[in-house]
């Protein structure tokens, strides 16, 4: 007589892989898709840094564009701070002659469609904004950009001869900071990401890629990218009161 499993040994052996799979599947795909954010970054990096190598190959260094502060430090009539939008329209203009852009965001038109997010889940602002150049916002309309890959680039403000350029790879709608959207910095020097003391004025180091960091609302998880392109990971995001640049580099480490 042959042995076989009864009807009831084989629902409990489905209901316990089943199990098993609603536990471990969900890990899996973050996993996966944190690698998918390490790599479209590295990409990124790869790419702005290579254009920015050849506009000061044609340009010569930042420090000889006469650029201006977008904060001029000046008020108008009513008190409200002036600002000056022209550095951040030059840089982009320059950069976009060495970059794949498929879109250039214009005024009165929806450009990023999500919602903008700082590593603490805080709405920083809503779905479907409108582009304008009101007195404060981060940049110009046409200094943002989408790129052929889907990656969303910004251009932020100028001070001190120094860019930023804010990075959102492509995994979804909304822009959430140290999630899919990173800061990169650049002067004469170097092309950098923030998160990593680096000898910038005014750069955001690893301190603010915790939800628990102190200050503005905006730049918690500004300094995110140095720590996902120099370790690979996003293990900040699980375990980061274990992780430093002079300690453990990933939540296997910290064990």
């Amino acid at each position: 007589m042959k042995k076989a499993f009864t009807l009831a040994e084989v629902l409990i052996t489905l209901g316990i892989i089943g199990v098993v799979a609603a536990m471990t599947i969900p890990t899996l795909i973050a996993k996966y898709q944190e690698r998918q954010i390490v790599s479209q970054l590295t990409k990124a990096y790869a790419v702005l840094s290579n254009a920015y190598t050849m506009v000061k190959a044609e340009y010569g260094d930042l420090s000889s564009w006469g650029l201006k502060a977008t904060n001029t430090g000046e008020t108008d009539e009513n008190g409200h701070i002036i600002y000056d939008y022209s550095a951040n329209k030059l840089l982009s203009e320059r950069f976009q002659k060495y970059l794949k852009v498929s879109k250039v965001c214009e005024i009165g038109k929806v450009c990023y469609p999500g919602a903008h997010y700082n590593l603490a889940g805080v709405k920083l602002s809503e779905e479907n904004q409108v582009a304008t150049e009101e007195p404060g916002v981060s940049a110009s309309p046409d200094a943002r950009m989408f790129l052929q890959d889907g990656t969303y680039i910004e251009f932020g403000w100028f001070s001190n001869n120094q860019g930023s350029i804010m990075v959102t790879v492509p995994t979804g709608n909304d822009v959430i900071h140290g999630k899919n959207t990173f800061y990169f910095v650049f002067n004469n020097d170097k092309f950098v990401p923030e998160g990593k003391a680096n000898g910038y004025p005014e750069i955001h180091t690893f301190d603010k890629c915790d939800p628990e960091s102190s200050g503005t609302l905006s730049t918690i998880g500004r300094g995110c990218a140095a720590w996902v392109l120099y370790n690979k990971n996003l293990d900040y995001m699980h375990c980061r009161e274990k992780l430093s640049w002079d300690g453990a580099h990933s939540c296997k480490e910290a064990k």
